[in-house]
Order: structure tokens, then C-alpha cells, then sequence
């Protein structure tokens, strides 16, 4: 299994590079688009993404909020234990075990709604940036447009159109209102 990774590893990049040494000695052009960095770089993804940013800061309270009440509880139950009657521990054992599963269970429904707002966010934009590497790739006369990614140890300035793309998109996908990750 192991060489099995080590083989994809190694003949990913050397096809990449054939591909690019073909189509280099067709006289074909090529490209490199860097799609994080268009998500990043664009007005519409920088608007989105403090949407994004804004939804788990807020989320992020209502977690931090819950879980100093759970800690308060723990605190006055270590506290008051042993002074306690037995009927008055134990409401006070179950008002803490269902303050934790409600805390737990807000932090996985938390982790659910970023996680969905995040693909749909992604999804989304996705869409948008492959249409505009399309088109520009057509009216450009680009044989192949690869997606930059950390496996490419070197790729030429030149072939880089990722800043073409973000402009593009900027002027086709005007930012107005607030952002839908709210």
C-alpha cells in the first residue's frame, strides 16, 4: 500500500511535467491557477470568508458561554459535595451531566453548520472561478491550465495566471450586500 502512495507521489508530478514538456514543445500555452489564492484574493471570497469568520466568532461565544457555566456548576459541586444532601447531589449531579451533553452537543452542531457553510461557500465559488478559468482559457488560446498545489516545487511567473483570473472574476462578480455564509 505504502509504494503504491510512494509511486502516485512520484509519477504525479513527472506526468504533470511530461504533459507540460509536450505541450511546451507543440508551441501549446499553458497555465497555473492558484484557486486558494483566487478564493482569498477575490472581493467576493474576502467578503464570504469574513462571513465565515464572523459566523464562528459568534459561535464561539455562545461555546465559550455555555462552558464556563458548565465549569461554574463543576466548581460549586466540588465545592458544596460534601455538605449536600443526597437528593440535592444528585439534581445537581444530573443539572451538570445535562449541561455538558448540551455544551457537547452544541460544539458538534457548531463544527456541522462551519463545515456545511464552509462547502457550500466552496462550492459556490468553485462554480464561479471554473467558469472564469474557462472562458479566460479559451479566449486566451491555453491548451492546459493546471490548478497550482504544494506538489508543484516550481512553476514559472510567467505561467502563473492566477491574478488574471482573481481580476476577472472581480469584474464579472461585484460585491454587494453582506455576505451568504450569515
Amino acid at each position: 500500500m505504502m509504494r503504491k502512495w510512494i509511486a502516485v507521489a512520484l509519477i504525479g508530478p513527472i506526468a504533470a511535467g511530461a504533459v507540460v514538456t509536450m505541450s511546451l514543445a507543440q508551441g501549446s500555452k499553458i497555465g497555473f491557477v492558484d484557486t486558494l489564492a483566487v478564493l482569498y484574493a477575490t472581493e467576493e471570497g474576502k467578503r464570504e470568508l469574513e462571513g465565515l469568520n464572523q459566523f464562528a466568532s459568534e459561535k464561539q461565544q455562545e461555546v465559550s458561554l455555555l462552558s464556563s457555566e458548565v465549569q461554574a456548576l463543576r466548581e460549586r459541586y466540588v465545592s458544596q459535595q460534601t455538605i449536600l444532601n443526597p437528593a440535592a447531589r444528585a439534581e445537581m449531579e444530573r443539572d451538570m451531566g445535562d449541561k455538558e451533553r448540551t455544551l457537547q452537543r452544541l460544539q458538534e452542531d457548531v463544527e456541522v453548520e462551519y463545515n456545511q457553510l464552509s462547502e457550500a461557500l466552496l462550492a459556490r465559488m468553485g462554480e464561479k472561478i471554473q467558469a472564469v478559468i474557462i472562458e479566460y482559457s479559451q479566449e486566451n488560446g491555453y491548451s492546459v491550465i493546471f490548478m497550482r498545489n504544494e506538489t508543484q516545487s516550481f512553476v514559472d511567473v510567467s505561467l502563473d495566471i492566477t491574478q488574471d483570473i482573481i481580476l476577472i472574476y472581480n469584474q464579472r462578480n461585484p460585491v454587494t450586500g453582506q455576505a451568504s455564509s450569515e
